[in-house]
């Protein structure tokens, strides 16, 4: 069991990269700490990376025997990303691997010269590295609003590069006043509603 529901459980077995993305405050930490507490007690090591703050040791803290077979690190910079996953994660036989998110520090270089290739790079990395361990990848991604035919559109920063490593591809949003997940990559008109608890994430339909 990765997040509790069979139809997209389904569609993350036997996948290298998974991927969820959304608006904040929809739930997408609490998506991959609710897949590492059910993943992490049979398969492990796991390693859970947290670039954007803190939030998640509260969260751990209540229930610390879920995540003991998860280690925690926090990353802040583009450049100190880069060097771990060349120097830490290319040589650590981790079994799943999470990055919450995997975009929020190339925002913030992604005007640089060679920030995106360098942004593929370290993506091409973990995702190879993560194959040959024959593991799992889960990350999530912050969003922006983009325009397209006078519609807003609401799409990951670096989209184009996430679509090329990640399969599947799920979109986190309201529906309705109700949150529900959307699967993106593959096309599927699966939709599945749920609520976000003190415990993770509990489906409702």
């Amino acid at each position: 069991m990765f997040t509790g529901c069979r139809d997209i459980d389904k569609l993350i077995a036997g996948k290298t990269a998974i991927l969820f993305y959304g608006e904040a405050g929809i739930g997408k930490t609490t998506m991959l700490l609710t897949i590492a507490s059910n993943v992490c007690k049979e398969i492990y090591p796991c390693i859970y990376i947290s670039t954007e703050d803190t939030l998640h040791y509260e969260r751990v803290a209540r229930d610390p025997s879920r995540f003991e077979n998860v280690f925690f690190e926090e990353i802040w910079e583009f450049e100190d990303l880069v060097e771990y996953v060349a120097k830490v994660l290319a040589f650590t036989p981790y079994k799943v691997l999470f990055i919450d998110s995997i975009n929020s520090l190339y925002r913030l270089v992604a005007h640089k010269e060679e920030a995106i290739s360098t942004y593929g790079f370290i993506l091409g990395l973990i995702w190879r590295r993560t194959l040959d361990l024959e593991g799992y990848w889960f990350a999530s991604a912050q969003v922006r609003a983009g325009y397209r035919e006078e519609d807003e559109e609401i799409v990951a920063s670096g989209m184009p590069i996430l679509e090329y490593w990640f399969d599947p591809i799920f979109y986190m949003t309201y529906s309705d006043g109700e949150r529900v997940v959307k699967v993106v990559k593959p096309k599927s008109s699966i939709e599945r509603r749920y609520i976000v608890t003190e415990e993770g994430i509990e489906w409702i339909s």
